[in-house]
Formats: C-alpha cells, sequence, structure tokens
C-alpha cells in the first residue's frame, strides 16, 4: 500500500506542475510534464 501512496504523492505532484504550466501558458512545459506522466504510467505497467 505505501507504494501506492507513494505513487500517488508523486502523480499529485506532477499534476499540480501541469496545471500551473497550463495556467502560464507554457505549451512546452505541459507536453514535457504530459510526456513524462505517460512514461511513468508505461513504465508502472512494465513492472507487473
Amino acid at each position: 500500500m505505501s507504494v501506492f501512496k507513494s505513487y500517488l504523492r508523486q502523480l499529485i505532484r506532477q499534476l499540480k506542475a501541469l496545471k500551473a504550466a497550463e495556467e502560464s501558458g507554457n505549451r512546452e512545459e505541459v507536453r514535457r510534464i504530459i510526456d513524462e506522466l505517460l512514461e511513468d504510467a508505461q513504465d508502472g505497467l512494465e513492472d507487473d
């Protein structure tokens, strides 16, 4: 369960950064964060 909570904490940090980048109009940062989220999700699936 602690691994899942750690994942959720990281996800929340990334989503907050994504929101801030979107609000500031920083499209490059938005793309970078989305790519990071996708990579993290893919890596999580491959770990199973």
